[in-house]
Parts: C-alpha cells; structure tokens; sequence
C-alpha cells in the first residue's frame, strides 16, 4: 500500500499532524486527496518511510533548532492562542465561537486582557497610494517620543493600543472617523447590514493566530522595551509580504482565473509554487482552515465563486485556507483589489498588541544564535 492515512504516517513517525503538514510544506512528503473523501488527505509511505530513517540518525543541536523555526515547534510560551486539534483557540474560547457573536473590539479586549476597550476618532492619517503605505507612514509617525511598553501602566496602555487601533484602521481605509469598526468598513465600502457582519466575522477570526511572522517580529521588538507604535510597525512591515498579508490577492487572481475557466493556465504560472501561496492548504490544519470555513459558509452553496474555489480545491487536493476565504470575501461583496490586506492588517493589530504586552511583561529577550557557514 503506497498511500496512507494522516494517523498511520503520524503513528509510523511518532509525531503530531501539525509536524506532519510541516513535511509536506517543506516538500519532505507527498500529499493527495483521499479519492473515498475529499476533506481527507493521504501521505506516500515511501516519503514516511524516508523521513522515519532520517530522524533516527543523531542530529546537532543546532540543526534541529534550524529546522524547528520553519513549521515547527512554537519557540515562545504564550497565553494569547493556540492551534490544537483542528481549531485555533484564543485565550481558552474557540475561533469558531468567537466569530458568532464578538465584535472586533471585544475581540481585542478578550485577548489583551483588558477590562474595556473604547476606540477613540482618529484622522485618516499617512500618505501613500496604496493601505500599507498609509498605515506604515501613520505609525511611523507615532514613533518619535513614544513610551517604551515597560514603562506604560494598565490604564495608559489601554488607551494607547485603542487609540493605535483607531488610528491604523482609519489609515489603511484612508478616511477618517470614529465609532464601531464594522461601520468604518461599512461606509467605506457602502455595505448593507449583512455586508457589514462579514465584515465583523473576518475581523474577529483573523484577530490572531499563534507566532506568525509578524506576530513574531512585534514580539522581538517588544522584546527590547520598544514603544508599542514602534512593535505594530514591525508588524506590519513584515504582514505587508506577498507570503503573508499580501497572499489573498493572489487568491483572488486564483478564484477569478477559476470563474473565467482558466484554471490551468493560472497553476502554469505558478509552477513550482506550493497551492499555500495562493489559498490551499494549510500546515497546522490537516481537516481545512477553520476560518476560511467560517467565512466561506456565508456564501450560497452555488455562488459562483464558491463553485470556483470548490473546483480548485478538487484540482489541487486542498482545502482552502484563510487567504482564499478573504479573497472569496472580497469578490462577493464587490470590494477593493486592497480589501483582503486592509482586514488581514486591522485584525491583527488585537493579537500583535496582545503579543507585545506579553512579551514585555516577561522581561525576556528574543536573540536567536546564528550558524555560520562560507558562502
């Protein structure tokens, strides 16, 4: 038998499916659909087999730990979210029951551990073209003369991160104002009362999830006592990376050649590419991407971009993931080319605030090691 089950490959390797989805991210395994059901994915033994000998040879320390920052184990203690069996929990409550009913800003609140969370006006501040350019000028600007993180108490750090939340929404929209953010949005993109619970629902379940890039870099510049602007601008340079934020246009450009019947010329152009670039598949989520599951559900069963990413999840043995669900999202509801990032990056300013004053009340300071070798 030449193909088998995620919990046979696991068992056979003794690790957990997330260190399994990290193999075939990396290319080590061979991954396809389940023909008897699609939401499931079989695993090439021989690659299991392969891998089995590798891992049984001793390994230098510093090549396990070179392995483990790509897909691996989690490097940080945290109390802010997990992926644990299929589902991303934030602060003990699933994903799936927080999209249900938070808003944004309770969200926010539930996950820095605060009592209240009251965003104030702000202009539409920054100059630039496109959301990043103006989020990335606006918190640049914040910079100079701010308060080092250690040195803020409970109550001025709440009003600063509702403050910087108000601020960068306003500047990745380009407009300014006040109230609620799913009213921001709303008006900004003249959505009716469904359109703006969408809204709702995308920025609750892409409030945080676990140490990704840019939750990783905010964690190293607060790590260093930085000020809280300067930690979300670290943030948001790296989520500004066609890799991570910028994924769901490329999602989108997958959806559409799927619409048009083009499938096969758009995969031509990304030979090479793992489907992760552009909306399938996912490394901690063996059974599918909770979250895209969770906006792609508000669609009908037979909308044409459902249709669309059905079809392609077929071609590609993969679930769509949360970059697909945005891209979805924003064909839809008719919203900007921009839209997927200007959500992505206003979500994720509750979880990098969060990460931030974690990381500063531990004290601690993140210096990996390097391992050199001649170029």
């Amino acid at each position: 038998m030449d193909w088998i089950d995620a919990g046979a490959a696991c068992a056979l390797l003794g690790v957990k499916p997330q260190t399994l989805y990290a193999y075939v991210s990396r290319g080590q395994l061979r991954a396809e659909a389940d023909a008897q059901d699609a939401r499931r994915s079989l695993y090439f033994r021989p690659d299991v087999e392969t891998l089995l000998r590798q891992n049984r040879r001793p390994r230098a320390r510093a090549e396990v730990a070179e392995r483990a920052i790509r897909w691996g184990d989690p490097v940080l203690v945290t109390g802010i979210s997990e992926v644990r069996d299929g589902m991303l929990w934030l602060r003990g409550r699933s994903v799936e029951e927080c999209a249900e009913s938070m808003t944004p800003e309770q969200m926010a609140t539930h996950l820095c551990g605060l009592d209240r969370l009251e965003l104030p006006d702000a202009p539409g501040r920054g100059a630039g073209d496109t959301p990043a350019a103006r989020a990335v000028q606006a918190l640049s600007a914040e910079v100079d003369g701010a308060v080092p993180l250690g040195d803020l108490s409970d109550t001025d750090f709440g009003a600063e991160a509702a403050r910087l939340i108000s601020l960068v929404a306003n500047a990745l929209l380009g407009r300014p104002g006040g109230g609620v953010l799913t009213a921001r949005f709303g008006a900004a993109w003249g959505l009716d009362g469904r359109g703006e619970d969408d809204i709702r629902r995308a920025l609750v379940l892409l409030s945080d999830h676990e140490l990704n890039p840019s939750t990783f870099a905010v964690r190293i510049a607060a790590s260093t006592g930085a000020s809280l602007p300067a930690a979300l601008l670290c943030g948001l340079a790296t989520l500004s990376g066609p890799r991570h934020g910028g994924a769901s246009a490329l999602a989108r450009a997958a959806l559409e050649a799927a619409m048009r019947g083009e499938t096969e010329t758009f995969l031509a152009t990304q030979e090479g590419q793992s489907p992760y670039g552009f909306g399938y598949g996912h490394p901690l989520y063996l059974d599918g991407d909770p979250r895209s599951r969770l906006l792609l559900e508000r669609l009908p069963h037979d909308h044409p971009v459902r249709h669309a990413q059905r079809g392609l999840s077929a071609r590609l043995g993969q679930a769509a993931n949360v970059d697909t669900g945005l891209a979805a999202l924003e064909l839809a509801h008719g919203l900007p080319r921009d839209a997927g990032f200007t959500l992505f990056a206003t979500a994720r300013l509750a979880g990098w605030i969060a990460h931030a004053r974690e990381q500063a009340r531990s004290g601690a300071l993140i210096r990996p090691r390097a391992r050199y070798v001649a170029g």
